[in-house]
């Protein structure tokens, strides 16, 4: 499937032309990345590209032109080849595209360069990826520069600034519309059933590597497309490793089990973590830290409605965080004193949450444009993930604590009534927790 046939593109494009001072702005794909030889990565869609026209194939361009005579669509992308189709798989071609995208019009991508010198000219702003597509920033830099020592025989000039298309584009990424929405939930159905599954499969003796591969085959069954990003599948000490994508230690009595793993729908992801027993019985310290982290989740999310901003939960969650460092006896500050000096984020090391969307980490602003935390809207969608961190290594803490690591991650949907937890399903509950790593894994197929 090319493209979520629900979205009106056009429309997203007229809101881009809606945020552009007059100027022309050139969008590419991503392109096949080489793994070695004669061999590529799995191809990934470069996500504004994604979202403005829902093509999901490289070697692409979408280039609009805003004047005062009006505002256009062209699209480049790869004919159809009979040849490389029967190697690499179908092509939309040009005919399709242009169909697909209202265009104005559609030109084979081996033209892009040779076109964007009859387009440049008379627009005052060059808008381009600056970061993701380097090669195609560069190519329109130096066409703009030919130009600007041709302008006296010129009929019309050459642009006098560059100014970055990303920036506009993942403004209105911020704010998700329905189809968005109803995609993301869709694909939480299929994370939702790995998780339990995870929680029945993991016991002692099992491998990390068995429950990554369980979670991997439940993200690409019915509707779900697959991992929204690497698993972290994190035993016992594991789990204080934030990024832990090893996934290969055993499992042994006594642990936890940190998994922080999504699906995804057609680029849109889901992103949730869980951490239970491996042998399905939390220990009573396992307990306390657990319901540290819980209750500053939940402090957390709270503070999620229209009119807020993600520092404001943040603090929220690190007050409660802060508390429970005192309540373990980690730190004897008072709770003032811990966070004016930040001591808990030693156990705490990492943000809250982050936007989440047709990427994993929505590449969206954080800030207006008066440098003030972005306020939560109807739409918007955030992860919670407090946690704490104890490390075997810290020899600051007692010993109990040491090998703990423990985080619980949501993604929350701003309404206009306050939120709506779309991971709500999967167990997060000290006893829901233990109930679903007691459910016999065969009821999973």
């Amino acid at each position: 499937m090319f493209f979520m046939e629900l979205t009106n593109y056009r429309e997203r494009i007229s809101n881009l032309f809606n945020l552009m001072e007059e100027g022309i702005a050139i969008i590419p794909s991503a392109q096949y990345v080489q793994r070695s030889n004669d061999t590529d990565f799995p191809f990934w869609q470069n996500s504004n590209f994604k979202y403005l026209t829902g093509i999901n194939e490289p070697q692409c361009a979408l280039v609009l032109s805003k004047t005062t005579e009006g505002e256009k669509v062209v699209l480049f992308m790869r004919e159809n080849n009979p040849y490389e189709e029967m190697w690499a798989g179908k092509r939309m071609g040009l005919e399709d595209g242009q169909r697909h995208l209202e265009a104005d019009a559609v030109f084979p991508i081996e033209k892009l360069e040779s076109k964007l010198r009859e387009l440049i000219p008379g627009h005052q702003n060059l808008y381009a990826h600056f970061h993701e597509s380097p090669e195609t920033f560069e190519m329109a830099r130096k066409i703009t520069g030919e130009l600007f020592y041709q302008k006296r025989k010129a009929e019309k000039l050459p642009p006098k600034s560059f100014k970055n298309i990303a920036l506009l584009i993942e403004r209105l990424r911020l704010v998700k519309d329905q189809n968005e929405i109803l995609t993301m939930k869709k694909a939480m159905i299929a994370t939702d059933k790995a998780h339990r599954a995870a929680m029945a499969l993991a016991a002692p003796g099992k491998n990390e590597k068995e429950v990554t591969a369980l979670l991997d085959y439940f993200f690409t069954k019915d509707a779900s497309q697959g991992r929204a990003y690497d698993n972290i599948v994190a035993g016992g000490n594991n789990a204080n490793i934030l990024h832990y994508i090893n996934n290969n230690s055993n499992l042994n009595d006594g642990d936890l089990l940190l998994i922080d793993a999504g699906s995804h729908i057609n680029h849109y992801a889901t992103d949730i973590t869980r951490t239970f027993p491996v042998n399905g019985k939390f220990t009573e310290i396992q307990k306390d830290v657990y319901s540290i982290v819980l209750e500053a989740q939940k402090s957390s999310i709270s503070h999620v409605f229209e009119g807020r901003n993600q520092n404001q939960l943040h603090q929220a969650g690190s007050k409660v965080l802060a508390q429970g460092l005192r309540d373990l006896k980690v730190l004897d500050q008072s709770v003032d004193e811990i966070l004016e000096k930040s001591l808990h984020r030693k156990y705490f090391p990492h943000g809250t949450g982050h936007w989440i969307g047709i990427d994993v980490h929505d590449q969206c602003p954080y800030f207006d444009d008066n440098n003030e935390f972005v306020k939560f809207e109807k739409g918007m969608i955030f992860t919670i993930e407090p946690g704490l961190y104890f490390p075997k290594e810290d020899d600051k803490v007692r010993e109990e604590l040491k090998g703990i690591g423990i985080r619980i991650e949501d993604n929350i949907l701003v309404t206009e009534k306050g939120h709506e937890n779309l991971s709500s399903m999967i167990p997060k509950e000290i006893k829901e927790v233990e109930d679903a790593c007691k459910e016999d894994i065969s009821n999973f197929f």
